[in-house]
């Protein structure tokens, strides 16, 4: 692998040109989604307010990392930032009618809405209202203050009334545990296991799992590093230029809602069969640790059957080799579904995740309240995703792994937490949960409900700042 160094001349030329948020999660506690629809009447406004939104607003990788080094060194938060993505149907709005030879992906191309064959999403007449219609591009805001994004939100929404239709507004929020660690509804650790692009987070990993990933030896399970082309492809509408390198990046974004209420019950209805006796309640946790395999606190149930690992959210350096039977983590649980952790072939699916989660609890979640105290819904997770290909990451995961009954194994079952079966058969969310950890058999069957909704998205590219700014 090579890593990304800010520092080296040749990958300064990259970052300028590279929109922010790809190699490295933008960080922010807060932010703001706007999906617009542009006025086909209007496109000469349009791409007027995106060469100026590009040139004074956007935030690219480069000023990315520097508010980043900035802040690790003087605790100074980076401001705002700001992103763009523009849809298939989005380039041909704005002028661009060999979208269909420019861009090999054909996820991309054709869009979310005729993808359902493949991501088993609802049909788009159930979704969201906001999300029926075509969608062209999206903004993405993101900040510390919540008052400052929201104040240039209003002024922004105000402008790009003037040529285009908005089509719906999302806000995410950042929820934090008691270690600082990002959480989701459900209270799980989140983005955890990320592919590892920047030279200094590389080396934070084998410092803190003492292992060298360029002399790997039997120490080293797992080997989270990655080249940039995991994610980043040459802009197709930007002229090859050795000095002025200019990649951009397909993204996904998906709003999932959670039944937190229903998917904490049935954690209870579990945990009480694996442990039924009295003064056995605080192993009951193992039965969410078997859906999601890990532990709320990011603990990996396949290193142990109890959480409480010290820095268990930042460690990776394990996989399923010695678990072939699935008596730690069952094949069915969700980061063995997502991450198999098994070779190339595996590393190459993987994806830059940069969710959040949208909606407000009542009970913080570090008051462990009991289910009735949780939601039922409006509540979740903007799931979104950068990878050089759609066809070959998202949707090979959503659809041979996480969909699949059959994966990794015969009759393991979908994936609990993100997957949707083809025929809503309900023996495909019937899982057995090792009742001894360690061992496979005797195992507590358990009917485990679709407690995640998908309710709306669509499929973008993120297009280089070279192209933006010179959009005409």
């Amino acid at each position: 692998m090579a890593p990304v160094d800010p520092h080296d001349f040749k990958t300064d030329r990259i970052l300028k040109n590279l929109q922010g948020n790809t190699i490295k999660g933008h960080g922010r506690e807060h932010t703001t989604h706007i999906f617009i629809h542009f006025d086909a009447n209007k496109i000469v406004a349009a791409k007027k307010w995106i060469r100026t939104f590009a040139e004074d607003t956007l935030t690219s990788a480069k000023t990315q990392l520097e508010q980043r080094e900035k802040f690790k060194k003087e605790k100074i938060p980076g401001g705002m930032f700001a992103a763009l993505f523009l849809t298939a149907k989005g380039y041909e709005a704005l002028g661009f009618a060999d979208v269909d030879a420019k861009f090999a992906d054909d996820a991309f191309k054709s869009g979310l809405k005729t993808r359902l064959n493949i991501t088993n999403d609802p049909n788009p007449s159930q979704w969201e209202e906001g999300f029926r219609d075509e969608i062209h591009a999206m903004i993405l805001l993101g900040d510390d203050e919540l008052r400052r994004m929201g104040e240039f939100t209003k002024g922004l929404l105000d402008i790009l009334d003037a040529f285009s239709h908005i089509n719906v507004v999302e806000y995410g929020n950042a929820i934090r545990n008691s270690a600082g660690a990002g959480i989701e509804h459900f209270g799980y650790v989140d983005g955890t296991s990320q592919p590892l692009f920047l030279k200094d987070e590389i080396e934070s990993y084998e410092k803190d799992h003492g292992v060298v990933l360029s002399a790997p030896t039997d120490a080293l399970k797992f080997d989270p590093s990655a080249d940039k082309e995991l994610i980043l492809i040459p802009d197709p509408y930007v002229a090859v230029n050795l000095e002025k390198p200019a990649f951009g990046s397909y993204f996904v974004f998906r709003k999932l809602e959670q039944n937190v209420r229903a998917f904490k019950l049935a954690e209870e209805v579990v945990g009480e069969a694996l442990f039924p006796n009295i003064g056995e309640e605080s192993k009951r946790e193992l039965a969410g640790a078997y859906l999601v395999g890990r532990f709320e606190d990011g603990s990996p149930v396949v290193m142990d059957d109890e959480d409480a690992v010290p820095n268990s959210a930042g460690f990776n350096n394990f996989n399923y080799a010695d678990d072939p039977s699935g008596g730690r983590c069952p094949h069915f649980a969700h980061v063995r579904k997502t991450n198999p952790r098994t070779g190339a072939f595996d590393q190459s699916k993987r994806m830059a995740r940069r969710g959040i989660p949208f909606g407000h609890r009542n009970v913080d979640t570090e008051l462990d309240p009991i289910a009735s105290q949780t939601p039922e819904g409006g509540v979740g997770l903007l799931f979104m995703s950068y990878q050089a290909s759609i066809q070959n990451q998202f949707e090979f995961i959503q659809q041979f792994w996480a969909n699949s009954v059959n994966f990794p194994g015969a009759a393991t079952g979908i994936d609990p937490i993100i997957g949707q079966s083809a025929t809503g058969n309900p023996a495909d969310r019937i899982f057995a949960l090792p009742q001894v950890y360690g061992h496979a058999v005797p195992a507590v069957t358990a009917d485990f409900e679709q407690f995640v909704t998908m309710k709306g998205g669509e499929y973008f590219f993120a297009p280089s700042i070279t192209f933006l700014k010179g959009l005409v």
